[in-house]
């Protein structure tokens, strides 16, 4: 999670550090714009951040940091807006980006939505992702037989500015790569609303004339938390959503061995947040218990979950393993 206080100026150098007010910003004429952490950040915006105390600049190092006063991310945002400045969306996602708890680069679930979704901060360049992923259980349950899936994905748009969207396209058989009836297809559309809360919709397994699950629609929300927050002791995403589909029935084995039709329709998780790069996780999907480890694989483009299904007798006949890897197979 990201908890920096002070951000460092690096454009204007040593006529910055030499400046001890406002108006000396620019370098005697030599610049108008100001670039804090990759974000940039316009002079006339700058004076009038610091002239209202959302930011605040120690004359001796150049350094600016935001105003004591300024705790959340809501409440920024409702500073700006009384602020006529000429790119309000530079210095809110320099605080988002600074000091509000974001996920970290690994998967924070098994096999529930999140409602995390395809975000861009203003100083990146990329603007979509292709992905794939292959993934696979150790038996279907009531049989001693394992599935595999393959996966295509598509992510475009930014959460933090409007909508992200994202595509997927799986095949449901591996063993017949080529029969089109075993393809379904699935989309979310997520929105990033501020101080780590996310939210999104979607639907999964659609569109499919022979398969094993079974068309679903959700609404999920996630929210990322630090432990400085003081909410919980660590750093992790809280998820919690409802859904129809496979989150409302069981299925009809279920039934016929003696177990409820229905799921719980609501579903939720926890994951923490270890490092940057490995996560734990305990889910409820609806009609199972899950848990399980998720790690983002340092220098590469490449992720892996691993986890347990059924905990509970719920529905199943007892736990199965499943797991999956993912890559990125290209940024544009």
């Amino acid at each position: 999670m990201r908890r920096l206080v002070w951000v460092a100026l690096w454009t204007l150098a040593t006529q910055a550090a030499a400046a001890d007010g406002a108006g000396s910003l620019s370098g005697n004429g030599a610049f108008d714009a100001i670039s804090i952490n990759g974000f940039v950040l316009q002079l006339p915006d700058v004076q009038a951040l610091l002239a209202a105390d959302v930011l605040r600049r120690d004359p001796k190092t150049g350094h600016f940091a935001f105003g004591p006063e300024i705790t959340t991310e809501r409440h920024l945002t409702k500073l700006l807006a009384g602020m006529n400045l000429t790119n309000p969306r530079a210095p809110r996602e320099l605080y988002r980006a600074a000091k509000v708890a974001l996920p970290n680069g690994a998967a924070h679930e098994l096999t529930i939505p999140s409602g995390f979704g395809p975000a861009v901060f203003a100083n990146q360049t990329a603007r979509a992702i292709l992905s794939a992923s292959l993934g696979g259980v150790s038996r279907v349950p009531f049989t001693t037989s394992s599935d595999a899936a393959l996966g295509l994905g598509l992510g475009f748009g930014n959460a933090f500015n409007g909508l992200g969207a994202s595509v997927q396209m799986s095949f449901n058989d591996l063993s017949r790569l080529g029969n089109s009836d075993r393809i379904s297809w699935g989309f979310t559309l997520s929105h990033y609303l501020s101080d780590g809360l996310s939210v999104a919709v979607g639907g999964e397994n659609l569109f499919a004339k022979f398969t094993d699950g079974e068309a679903s629609f959700y609404a999920a929300g996630s929210w990322a938390f630090d432990a400085a927050g003081g909410v919980m002791p660590f750093d992790g995403v809280l998820h919690l959503g409802v859904g129809s589909g496979r989150f409302a029935h069981n299925t009809a084995r279920d039934v016929a061995e003696g177990r409820s039709a229905h799921g719980t329709v609501v579903f939720g998780g926890l994951a923490w947040e270890i490092s940057e790069r490995l996560n734990l996780i305990t889910e409820w999907n609806g009609r199972s218990l899950n848990a399980g480890v998720a790690v983002s694989l340092p220098r590469s483009r490449i992720s892996l979950k691993l986890g347990v299904e059924n905990l509970t007798g719920y529905s199943g006949d007892g736990p199965i393993v499943t797991g999956s890897v993912g890559v990125t197979l290209a940024r544009f």
